[in-house]
């Protein structure tokens, strides 16, 4: 039986792909993405436009009972959020990295394990923020504000949480493209 070159590589990338896949601990909870938007209802600029961002977490530190919260220690894995520059036009993404706020945040909130809200506060210029939080606090009420202190303008928007996906985990797509490379070796060895 003579071997061609493509199935002896599609061979050994499976095989170093499944041996990778075995280190992946399985011990982890679930990886979970949720996508959220936010509509800017009142104030100074930017009303009626919306804005969309991205938390993915690993759903092991969220038991399902009363109030939760996640941080970067605790589960929060990434967050993106595109909102504006200074300029008030030019599209940003902003990440977890960007927060401001000493350590533990940003912060997701978990109420009976359905995602809640967002506590996130990022600095565009020094003079030009947002943030996400709790208003009034203890509330269950998340709302996103801007502010530009230099200029004394202000604005308000509303937060919604779609519902979370569940992430592919690694070690899957890896046993899949495994799988993959066997099915092709045995297809390029059966052509004989």
């Amino acid at each position: 039986m003579e071997i061609r070159w493509p199935a002896l590589a599609i061979a050994g990338i499976s095989a170093s792909l499944s041996s990778v896949s075995v280190g992946v601990s399985s011990a982890n909870g679930a990886r979970f993405s949720a996508d959220f938007s936010v509509d800017i209802v009142s104030g100074d600029f930017l009303v009626g436009e919306t804005f969309a961002g991205r938390i993915t977490y690993d759903d092991q530190f969220v038991t399902g009972v009363g109030t939760e919260l996640v941080d970067l220690a605790s589960g929060l894995v990434s967050l993106e959020f595109t909102y504006v520059g200074a300029d008030l036009t030019t599209p940003v993404i902003y990440t977890e990295i960007d927060d401001e706020i000493d350590a533990g945040f940003p912060l997701v909130t978990f109420q009976d394990g359905a995602l809640a809200g967002l506590d996130y506060s990022v600095s565009i210029t020094p003079d030009f923020i947002f943030q996400f939080r709790e208003e009034p606090l203890g509330s269950g009420n998340f709302e996103f504000f801007t502010d530009n202190f230099e200029t004394f303008q202000f604005s308000t928007g509303t937060v919604a949480f779609a519902e979370p996906t569940a992430v592919p985990e690694p070690a899957m797509l890896m046993g899949l493209v495994a799988v993959a490379g066997v099915v092709v070796l045995r297809r390029h060895s059966g052509d004989r």
